[in-house]
């Protein structure tokens, strides 16, 4: 099958309204986000990139000749409040899909709602392998950890040679099954899993970890985790005198962790599916526009989530393009008909349960910024 590219997306694909009037009713769009709160960074990345691909859709015409609109909502990254949103959401005809929120469990809580009312929620950011199971109208545009975290493995046993691992991560959905798939693999490959320590996101005091990695002396230390905790760890672990190889998960890959953790992350490694250092066309034009406007690093949250509302529009078209009324129905039955949709952060070919695949890039922290690592 043909894939389109981000610039037949947006030029051919909607080029052909460009020369209609964009003055009917507009297709609507949910946001739910963390626009506030620990994890506000993130969804604020979500709510630039969105702002620029509507902008950009609609100075092109458009979506299907007609006006690109988000509703947006602060979910706070809580399930309370992802599931409030949702039920406004459904209640609004208006409103034919949505995008959020930011992590698995909030997303989680408020799926089954969406599922219900026959809605598409695409997640940008769910990774947990159950986020999809709950139904044929979610969707994501991120690899799950059941294909992320054993590819993780794979390169920390064979390509780092580790024998001896030390895992930390976050005591919610998303950690416990980013841990899980990495030590299974891990194990499988002969690596030995000498601890596997669960903290609360509210921990701030990571001494415990400290001591344990002072008497096992492991080979690497895997964390996963969000930036903001990742990297009071990787200071308190510089603090204590600790010099161990890190390896990260996708979550790492944000400018506000070399921010956040200084000279205490140089040298970690970190997992990508996006890299602003691609030469491809596509992925410069966005970086340019993105970084331009924003005074900001573009990073893959903010790619993921311009790339969420490109399938989106590209899903609409479809259904336009059948003769078909945009409904959200139809929505939900091209996100698995339609050509696969090659964004920024990569190709989105959604399976038979709304999974995607994408290639990883590996990369380090060094003299303060993100490089390709040298393999």
């Amino acid at each position: 099958m043909r894939m389109k590219t981000l610039a037949l997306a947006l030029a051919a694909g909607l080029a052909a309204v460009a020369s209609t009037s964009v003055a009917q009713e507009p297709i609507v769009i949910g946001l739910s986000a963390p626009l506030t709160g620990d994890y506000a960074e993130y969804g604020n990345n979500f709510k630039r990139a969105i702002d620029l691909h509507v902008e950009q859709i609609n100075a092109a015409g458009g979506v299907a000749g007609r006006p690109l609109e988000i509703v947006e909502s602060d979910d706070r990254s809580d399930s309370a409040q992802t599931t409030a949103i949702a039920q406004r959401y459904v209640n609004d005809p208006e409103i034919l899909a949505v995008i959020g929120s930011f992590a698995s469990t909030p997303s989680m809580a408020a799926a089954p709602i969406y599922q219900r009312a026959g809605v598409v929620q695409l997640c940008p950011s769910c990774s947990h392998p159950d986020y999809t199971k709950i139904g044929e109208f979610m969707f994501r545009n991120t690899t799950t950890q059941q294909i992320e975290a054993p590819a993780i493995a794979d390169f920390v046993v064979e390509d780092l040679g580790a024998k001896t691992i030390m895992v930390v991560h976050r005591q919610d959905d998303w950690g416990l099954s980013a841990s899980g798939n990495f030590i299974a693999r891990a194990e499988e490959l002969g690596a030995e899993i000498v601890a596997n320590e669960a903290f609360l996101e509210t921990e701030r005091d990571f001494r415990p970890v400290i001591t344990q990695l002072r008497s096992l002396d492991p080979d690497v230390l895997h964390v996963a985790m969000f930036f903001t905790e990742a990297a009071i760890l990787a200071q308190q672990l510089q603090a204590a005198g600790i010099d161990i190889p890190v390896v990260t998960t996708t979550s790492m890959f944000n400018p506000q962790y070399i921010v956040l953790g200084g000279e205490a992350v140089e040298g970690h490694i970190v997992p990508a599916t996006f890299f602003p250092g691609n030469p491809d066309p596509n992925v410069q034009a966005f970086v340019e526009e993105y970084e331009g406007r924003y005074d900001i690093a573009a990073d893959s949250f903010a790619a993921i989530a311009y790339d969420s509302v490109g399938i989106l529009a590209a899903a609409i078209e479809h259904v336009a393009g059948q003769g078909q009324e945009v409904t959200r129905a139809a929505i939900q039955k091209a996100m698995f008909e339609m050509e696969p949709y090659a964004g920024v952060s990569g190709v989105a070919a959604f399976n038979e349960v709304g999974d995607v695949v994408k290639e990883i890039t590996w990369l380090t922290i060094e003299n303060g910024e993100f490089t390709v690592l040298e393999r």
